[in-house]
């Protein structure tokens, strides 16, 4: 980091856009408790997310996640949570931002614990953005 404060990222970042789900990790369920207005399904919440790397996650969300609380990150491959997901991770919320144009944040995390299962989902979705993996509909 340099002494202006700037922060470079060190990692490729693709524009996405794609539906997923966040919810409060269960580990930090009794520091960040969500409202009953935030309408959720079981803990879920409609997100959507902005951009994927190597790293981690952002999204778009009208729901609040305050910075250093880990949420998990699923990406359906369709409308039923319980179908092997493009990705299925812990992140660690590292960015909140409120956007200008609609009452939403916009949220930036870090993956947590990768293993095997989700190296291999990064890379297989990593492979998808840059056009040199297997294009499913």
């Amino acid at each position: 980091m340099s002494k202006s404060g700037l922060i470079i990222r060190t990692n490729e970042r693709h524009e996405i856009s794609l539906p997923a789900k966040a919810r409060v990790a269960f580990s930090h369920a009794d520091l960040v408790k969500l409202s009953k207005a935030a309408g959720t399904h079981d803990g879920w919440i409609d997100v959507h997310l902005i951009d994927f790397s190597n790293a981690g996650i952002g999204f778009v969300s009208t729901v609040f996640f305050p910075r250093g609380a880990v949420i998990e990150i699923v990406v359906p491959n369709g409308d039923d949570l319980t179908q092997d997901a493009m990705i299925k991770c812990e992140m660690r919320v590292m960015r909140v931002q409120m956007t200008d144009r609609r009452p939403a944040y916009l949220i930036g995390g870090a993956f947590i614990d990768v293993g095997d299962r989700l190296q291999s989902q990064i890379e297989s979705l990593m492979n998808r953005f840059d056009g040199t993996g297997e294009q499913h509909a």
